[in-house]
């Protein structure tokens, strides 16, 4: 049913490209900047200055660098709209549908042009759509209102407990199923941790492992400590601090984030601030860089195959790129087209299977990746749970079982609204619904039961119309 609709939608799109009015273009690739920031102020001008064409381009170049920027792609189709090129309007508001964003492009009068047409309506109505819930989500603890701005999530089996990590005061909080909390440490001036930015519980070899930086949101923040970040030995048992593994220093600022620990018991952290992966060897004592990628702008999850030769890396704009430790070379993931990879926070392995944690894109969503057997590629694609009403900038969680443990919100906001009191969700890895929605094909019937009351009515319309032209013929008569 899908696949006819798409199809007829082809042909719409192909025969509206016949009436489209030929647009004179200068060329200002040549003149647009090359970096993201820049770009972004150059569209803004171009936007405001009403130079539609040169917004057009630079939004075109920000979508190259970006491709899975949903705002990017939102605001494309606003450029093409303004320019009335109707084609590549449709063709973006298409790619946007098929990879399941959620816009509503009614919402703005910039789209006044590409408006009434059954293109528009019919896949402006699916990204609608693509906003309702789908998947399955439950509450499994709320975190205390004075939790500040918990960030890291681990299971403790040791302890039978959650590992909950803060960056407002740098603790780790031991959080029971009944959601009962319990401070385990804080960060002071003995531990010298900052923030907790991750936690990696290692039992077998009695080790608890905590990433930490100086970032201004912690509460013990002072400005000559900026751009320090560090890894933190525990014993698990003991708590006792086993031994303080700074960044090494390169005058840059730095921020550990995620974790993953390889079979042999390397630590492997991503750099939030810069493209780096560190390592601390099992046998050594200091951090290393592993590798420096130009292909990663904000590296955040993590995860790694059970032998430990493939490590995944989750980039907020760029996607997930797949590290053959063993071989010592990075690609990217291989995907679907119809795959939207932005906005990731959380990324965890589960049988194969990669889920992320989407926040940057609308809808926020959980996602289930099934690789192939080399592990390099998306084989299939299930949604886990998607616009969830609790969610609120869902970020990262941890596996427990079948299921996933994750922040359904986060307190980070720029307004001053005092935070609400975190909620932890689960959502099983289990599921098996479809990628599609069972609403796709009500809404199909739906529009082919309003398309036919249309005819119907035009029909008798004509009908009447017909009638009464004889019945004035007969009257003259």
């Amino acid at each position: 049913m899908l696949n006819k609709y798409l199809t007829t939608l082809l042909l719409i799109l192909s025969l509206v490209a016949v009436n489209l009015p030929v647009v004179a273009e200068t060329d200002t690739s040549a003149t647009l900047p090359d970096n993201v920031p820049a770009l972004l102020v150059k569209a803004n001008d171009a936007y405001l200055a009403k130079d539609y064409l040169t917004f057009r381009q630079t939004l075109e170049r920000l979508h190259t660098l970006r491709p899975y920027n949903g705002q990017y792609m939102y605001q494309l189709v606003i450029a093409h709209a303004l320019l009335d090129e109707k084609t590549p309007a449709y063709d973006m508001m298409l790619k946007m549908q098929q990879s399941g964003l959620s816009y509503d492009l009614t919402k703005t009068e910039n789209t006044r042009n590409i408006r009434d047409t059954e293109v528009f309506e019919f896949v402006n109505d699916m990204m609608v759509m693509a906003g309702n819930p789908l998947g399955e989500s439950e509450t499994a603890f709320t975190l205390p209102p004075e939790v500040a701005l918990p960030v890291a999530i681990t299971w403790d089996e040791s302890r039978q407990k959650f590992l909950v990590g803060t960056v407002a005061d740098g603790s780790i909080l031991a959080v029971g199923k009944d959601g009962e909390v319990t401070e385990l440490l804080k960060a002071d001036a003995d531990n010298g941790m900052w923030s907790v930015l991750d936690i990696l519980v290692d039992q077998p070899r009695n080790r608890l492992w905590v990433s930490s930086a100086a970032i201004a949101a912690f509460k013990g923040y002072k400005a000559d400590n900026k751009g320090r970040s560090a890894l933190f030995e525990y014993n698990l048992e003991t708590l006792d601090l086993v031994r303080r593994y700074p960044v090494p220093v390169d005058g840059k600022p730095h921020i550990l984030g995620s974790m993953v620990q390889s079979p042999n018991g390397d630590i492997l952290i991503v750099d939030r601030a810069l493209p780096i992966v560190y390592r601390k060897a099992a046998n050594e004592q200091q951090l290393k860089a592993l590798l420096a990628s130009g292909d990663m702008v904000s590296m955040r999850g993590v995860a790694m195959q059970p032998d430990g030769n493939i490590m995944y890396i989750a980039d907020r704009e760029l996607g997930i790129l797949v590290v053959d430790l063993k071989g010592s070379k990075a690609m990217k993931l291989i995907t679907p087209e119809t795959l939207n990879l932005g906005g990731i926070d959380g990324l965890y392995l589960w049988n194969n299977h990669l889920v992320i944690i989407q926040n940057g894109i609308s809808p926020q969503r959980i996602m289930r990746l099934q690789l192939d057997s080399t592990g390099t590629r998306v084989a299939a694609i299930r949604p886990l749970a998607v616009a969830q009403p609790a969610f609120d900038m869902p970020s990262f969680g941890t596996k427990l079982g079948e299921d996933l443990y994750y922040f359904a919100s986060s307190q980070a906001t720029t307004n001053n609204d005092p935070p609400k009191a975190v909620t932890v969700l689960r959502t099983p890895l289990n599921s098996s619904e479809d990628l599609v929605g069972p609403d796709m094909e009500a809404y199909m019937n739906e529009r082919a039961r309003k398309q036919e009351a249309r005819n119907k009515a035009a029909r008798e319309k004509a009908a009447a119309e017909e009638a009464a032209r004889q019945q004035d013929s007969e009257n003259k008569d």
